[in-house]
Parts: structure tokens; C-alpha cells; sequence
């Protein structure tokens, strides 16, 4: 198990900072070992089987690629849920972790339905679908292979939600409100910022559900804007994760679209994250 330790440690450190690297290695022994952090401590000299050096050695090739670990151990954690991912789905960030835990604090329950656009990997669906029991929680995404992912951690984590494949800037309105809540983590990454980006998310993660044109940063949230006017019930409530550069111009648009108590919260780094809005 050391040499196991020493090969992933000397092969990264040219690549990865150290404290990313130790947290590489928590997540592969937890996965491939079932080790914990005291194990990792406690069992450096106890023997592995030749094929568990060369799945270590594989995930180490992989990581020297820029892959995501999520990727190459095919899951990924989302608060205390655990969630099947792989190339063609966002992975679960910890700031949305963060607005999901906000929007269950301020609605302890919900017994009407809810829907979650861009839903991705499920995470925020099947989140709330686990703390609001008697809701009917609903995912849309335009990507089918996202919803495959999504229908499979559903039953992993034993919640039911209604999958939607649906493209939310061509949706036609309903013809009367029917949401308690919308919550939604869409598209916001400006192609501008790009450059700034890390070679993990650019060369692997799902460009579909990452980047807008900087000529009209909006273009999702004001499509779910309009959908909220219409199908929230009055009193309910639309979340939005955002664009840290984008929090006035969304809380603007939401004002001027007739949404009130739009207020803008922060992030664990402090920049601005989520917005939540009310229908009258």
C-alpha cells in the first residue's frame, strides 16, 4: 500500500498541488479499498493484489491526462448523496451542494410539485426529493444522456422524480400555475472565460451545460424566468445558481420581469451564487 501511496504522490506532483493530490487519494482507496483516512494511516504496510496496482496505475495515467477523478471512478458526492457521473454530465459542485441546503432551510416542507431545469446529474432533484417526501419533484434537461445518468441516481439513492426531456428555451407555457418551487443551475460559464478555465473541465466536461455567448449571458435565466412567472403558484419560489460576475443583472431582470423579494446570496468564497425571487 505505500509503494501504492508513493506512485500516485510521485507521478502527480508535477501536475496537481499537494493538497489536491491527498484528497485524489482518499477518494481512490475509499472506492477501490474501502479504506478511510485512519486506514490510510494505519495499513501502509499491508499487501494489495497485482490488479489493484494496475487499476492504481490506470487512474494515475488518467489523472496525468487531466481527466476528472469523478470521471475515472465513475461517481461523485453531492452533500451526503452519492452519484453515478461520466463524460457527457456536469459533475456536482459543492457551491450548488450549498444552495440546495439553503432552499430546504427556508422551505421545510413542500407537499406540492417541484421542478428542477437543467437538472444534469439529478443532484438537486434528487435532493430535494429526499428531504420534501410528499412533493412531486420533476427534472428536465435537454441532454438525454444527462437524464440516463440522472433516472440511474434516482433509484441509487431510492427517491422518486419525474424525468423530462425537455429544451427549456423552446418550451411552450402551460396553461396555469402548478410549481411550489423552481430551482434551477444552468448554463452560465461566458465563453469569454474560457481561457480561464481548467484543462479538466474544458477537455472533458459537457460544454453544453457549461458556457453562454457573452452577447446574451441571460438567455437561460430569463427563459426560466418566464416559465416561473407563469407556472409558480402565487407565493412560490424560483432559485437560481449564477454566474459571480452576472448577480445584478439577474436581479434586475427578475425585478423588471415582476418577481419581488429578489435577493442575492453569497457563496463559501463570498462571491454571489445564488438568487431567490418570489411571485406575487
Amino acid at each position: 500500500m505505500q509503494q501504492a501511496l508513493d506512485l500516485i504522490r510521485s507521478s502527480l506532483k508535477d501536475i496537481y498541488p499537494q493538497g489536491e493530490i491527498e484528497g485524489f487519494i482518499r477518494l481512490i482507496f475509499d472506492q477501490l479499498c474501502g479504506f478511510s483516512t485512519t486506514d490510510l494511516l494505519l495499513r501502509r504496510d499491508e499487501k494489495l493484489l497485482p490488479e489493484m496496482r494496475q487499476k492504481f496505475e490506470s487512474i494515475v495515467e488518467r489523472l496525468k491526462s487531466h481527466e476528472p477523478i469523478q470521471y475515472i471512478l465513475g461517481s461523485a458526492y453531492f452533500g451526503d448523496l452519492q452519484l453515478s457521473v461520466g463524460k457527457g454530465v456536469l459533475i456536482p459542485r459543492p457551491e450548488t451542494s450549498e444552495m440546495v441546503a439553503r432552499i430546504i432551510a427556508e422551505h421545510a416542507d413542500v407537499q406540492g410539485r417541484v421542478a428542477d431545469f437543467c437538472t444534469g446529474s439529478g443532484c438537486i432533484a434528487i435532493a430535494l426529493a429526499r428531504a420534501w417526501q410528499g412533493a412531486e419533484v420533476e427534472g428536465w434537461d435537454v441532454s438525454q444522456e444527462a437524464l440516463a445518468y440522472a433516472r440511474k441516481n434516482a433509484v441509487m439513492n431510492n427517491v422518486a422524480v419525474e424525468w423530462r426531456e425537455c429544451d427549456i428555451l423552446a418550451y411552450k407555457l402551460a396553461d396555469e400555475p402548478r410549481y411550489e418551487v423552481i430551482v434551477s443551475n444552468p448554463p452560465y460559464v461566458l465563453d469569454s472565460e474560457r481561457a480561464d478555465m481548467d484543462k479538466n473541465v474544458l477537455s472533458y466536461e459537457p460544454h453544453l451545460a457549461l458556457f453562454v455567448p457573452d452577447d446574451d449571458p441571460l438567455r437561460f435565466y430569463k427563459a426560466i424566468a418566464d416559465v416561473a412567472w407563469h407556472e409558480l403558484v402565487a407565493s412560490g419560489t424560483l432559485y437560481f445558481e449564477i454566474n459571480r460576475c452576472m448577480g445584478n443583472e439577474c436581479r434586475k431582470m427578475l425585478c423588471d420581469k415582476g418577481f419581488v423579494s429578489v435577493e442575492l446570496f453569497p457563496d463559501f468564497m463570498g462571491c454571489d451564487r445564488v438568487i431567490r425571487a418570489v411571485k406575487p
